[in-house]
């Protein structure tokens, strides 16, 4: 049987001084207490071009804007919502298995950090957004 879990924020500490803010990532406190550090990967955006497009059968992520703004919309089982992200609110975007995301990138070189609990594996992945809607309604 599937966990149909929702996306999540994590707001994280925020230290600013006069020469800029220091926002530390702890491993253990910052984030979920089942997520195990597998692989991180960067994204560079184009703005009139989408990424990500598909959903995991057991990788969650948490993505990390780095630079500038990106719309991240979700669709899962229960769930369908637009999020947008900045790093100057703080907050990094938990996506749990079987949502399907699509991002997209104000502007070229937006970026952001994704952080995986699950090595890579092409079998993971859902790419077919009809085949998503039959395994998410079993």
């Amino acid at each position: 049987m599937k966990k149909f879990e929702k996306p999540y924020f994590i707001k994280l500490l925020s230290y600013p001084e006069y020469n800029g803010t220091l926002i530390p990532f702890y491993i253990n406190s910052s984030f979920p207490k089942d997520f195990k550090l597998r692989r991180m990967f960067l994204l560079y955006g184009k703005s009139k071009h989408s990424r990500a497009d598909h959903a995991h059968k057991k990788c969650s992520q948490i993505i990390v804007p780095l630079n500038g703004s990106i719309k991240v919309e979700i669709k899962s089982k229960f769930y369908k919502k637009i999020v947008n992200l900045n790093i100057k609110t703080k907050k990094l975007l938990v996506i749990p298995p079987y949502n399907w995301i699509k991002i997209f990138f104000k502007k070229n070189n937006d970026s952001l950090l994704t952080l995986c609990n699950y090595k890579y594996d092409k079998k993971e992945y859902i790419s077919d957004f009809e085949e998503f809607k039959k395994l998410i309604d079993k």
